[in-house]
């Protein structure tokens, strides 16, 4: 079940988000720097790649899904060692119905906003720029070490967090470990709450967060997105 998952991909996206702070800590995110590369920035975008399409095929197991054409198909092709492989464009076809497109991340530090998914709004197969970034160094790592810059990864990184939150039976877990949260709800009441696609039957705001990366989810008495990160100091 992908709810076992959930802790290792908690943990793990916590790993990268700690060594992506580290990095900031000696270069500061403004503008100037946002195309800087290195080294360390290559391994965070392979690692962060790589971590978004494992909680993709983690996520799909739930049954949301199980109507979804060719969803058998799909899953099959996961963890199979013969072709046809699983692909970006697998995870695309189960999940740009969730409308990953339309929903943002905030970087918390910079009260920077944006949607690390928007490409899978176009009907034509599409994928984010940092996606192909990823692809790029995965591949070809010395030739285009300079794709692994710091803008990249930032984006790269909400990516994975937009979709470890989204992932319907990792929630249990997120509200446990405090990352899913909200100010006047119990833990208890809270995880029936996020059980639940959105919208959430709730009139309370709830969030999750961690250190540098924050969502707002859509509740029944909080439809807009967060417009400033004062909300996610609960």
């Amino acid at each position: 079940m992908a709810s076992q998952h959930a802790n290792d991909a908690m943990d793990s996206f916590l790993e990268l988000e700690r060594r992506f702070a580290h990095f900031l800590s000696a270069v500061t995110f403004k503008p100037e720097h946002l195309k800087v590369h290195s080294p360390l920035l290559a391994g965070l975008l392979l690692e962060a790649g790589s971590l978004s399409e494992s909680i993709f095929k983690s996520a799909m197991d739930n049954a949301r899904y199980d109507a979804l054409a060719n969803i058998a198909a799909i899953r099959a092709k996961r963890y199979s060692t013969a072709g046809p492989y699983y692909t970006i464009a697998d995870s695309r076809r189960v999940f740009r119905a969730d409308q990953f497109y339309h929903k943002r991340v905030w970087f918390l530090p910079r009260s920077d906003r944006s949607v690390p998914w928007a490409a899978w709004m176009k009907a034509n197969p599409t994928h984010p720029k940092w996606w192909a970034s990823y692809n790029r160094v995965k591949h070809a790592r010395f030739n285009h070490i300079a794709d692994a810059k710091l803008g990249t990864v930032m984006h790269a990184l909400e990516g994975v967090f937009l979709g470890l939150v989204q992932a319907l039976d990792f929630r249990a877990t997120l509200v446990e470990r405090g990352i899913i949260r909200s100010k006047n709800i119990t833990a208890a009441q809270l995880r029936t709450v996020v059980a639940g696609w959105e919208t959430l039957q709730t009139n309370e705001i709830v969030i999750a967060r961690t250190e540098l990366f924050g969502y707002k989810f859509l509740s029944q008495g909080s439809l807009k997105q967060a417009n400033d990160v004062s909300v996610f100091w609960l």
